[in-house]
């Protein structure tokens, strides 16, 4: 009987400057088992977690992506150009997208021979003009992958950029916003593709990479709630709503539930579902709120030691036995 063809799955979550925390879960991994990075299958990434999927395409070490968070010449030098004005961008796109071509050039995601790639992101779509008429063009989720024809007929660059283009924060992106509206976490989309692409369920092994459980809530009583309260309730007592949007004025109840990647875990609910005890969620939870664009050296030395000790015994033990006892095989 011909042995099973086993297919590895690394996934990485939004959340701005707090993908420190699992970059810095991936480089204790990797200092343990540094075939982990070689012997992956298929690397997700959405928002800032298609930055570290980029980088890591581009053949950075864990290390190297730890020091672009942390760097002058990296985020920290980036978050600290912050525009306050809400009717504009916080911060630039295209500069988003420049350092992402300096990496990548003109390659495209199709071009990927060595590994399985998925960017998650959104296209707000608009309106165009076909025989005179003009004509309305649906917004849509966006996959960029090599694993479906005509998925990955875009550069790396655009990819990347498009999956972190978070509204307020930054603007859109050749009419892409950030994946996060995709999904906050492309775990179960990354399933997807390789059961789509011919792998059975129980051939398939992920881990995924969180940017930190901060639990929310709203404190009110919200039976009478009109949408005035919905838009703009008050944040909880322990200010864990902040506005979801940058240079937004106040907490908006309804776009912190339908956009709550760091406050629920349904899309590893969702995996371990599907995958079983071949599914892993590190995800430490956060004693406070951390904002996606934060530069205090306090909370960016808290997101690396969060990572540098998280709880990594499961994960360790698939990647044991998925990523080196296969591949020896």
């Amino acid at each position: 009987m011909a042995e099973t063809q086993k297919f590895t799955i690394l996934s990485f979550v939004g959340g701005g400057i707090r993908g420190l925390m699992p970059v810095s879960v991936l480089n204790k991994l990797y200092a343990k088992y540094p075939q982990i990075i070689d012997n992956t299958d298929l690397i997700a990434g959405c928002s800032t977690g298609s930055i570290i999927t980029s980088e890591l395409l581009a053949g950075k070490s864990p290390q190297d992506i730890i020091d672009l968070f942390t760097s002058q010449n990296g985020e920290i030098g980036f978050y600290q150009k912050m525009n306050t004005d809400p009717k504009q961008p916080a911060y630039s796109i295209d500069e988003v997208y420049a350092s992402q071509f300096a990496l990548h050039g003109t390659t495209k995601v199709q071009d990927i021979v060595t590994k399985k790639v998925l960017f998650v992101t959104f296209n707000v779509g608009g309106l165009e003009v076909q025989n005179s008429v003009q004509t309305a063009i649906p917004w849509q989720p966006v996959m960029y992958t090599n694993m479906i024809p005509d998925h990955g007929d875009v550069e790396i660059a655009k990819a990347a950029t498009s999956s972190g283009a978070m509204p307020g924060q930054l603007g859109s992106f050749e009419g892409n916003v950030d994946g996060c509206f995709f999904n906050h976490d492309p775990t179960v989309a990354a399933i997807a593709l390789a059961v789509k692409a011919g792998h059975a369920l129980e051939d398939i092994t992920a881990i995924t990479f969180g940017t930190g459980y901060m639990p929310d809530w709203i404190a009110s009583d919200t039976h009478n709630w009109g949408a005035d309260q919905w838009m703009n309730g008050t944040a909880n007592p322990f200010n864990n709503s902040p506005p979801f949007l940058m240079n937004q004025v106040k907490s908006s109840p309804v776009l912190d539930m339908s956009l709550n990647g760091t406050s629920t875990e349904l899309m590893p609910m969702l995996a371990k579902m599907l995958l079983g005890d071949r599914y892993t969620n590190i995800n430490p939870t956060l004693p406070f709120f951390v904002p996606e664009n934060t530069v205090y050296p306090q909370a960016l030395q808290l997101l690396q030691d969060k990572g540098a000790n998280a709880d990594t015994a499961y994960a360790e033990a698939l990647v044991q036995k998925y990523w080196v006892e296969h591949a020896l095989g």
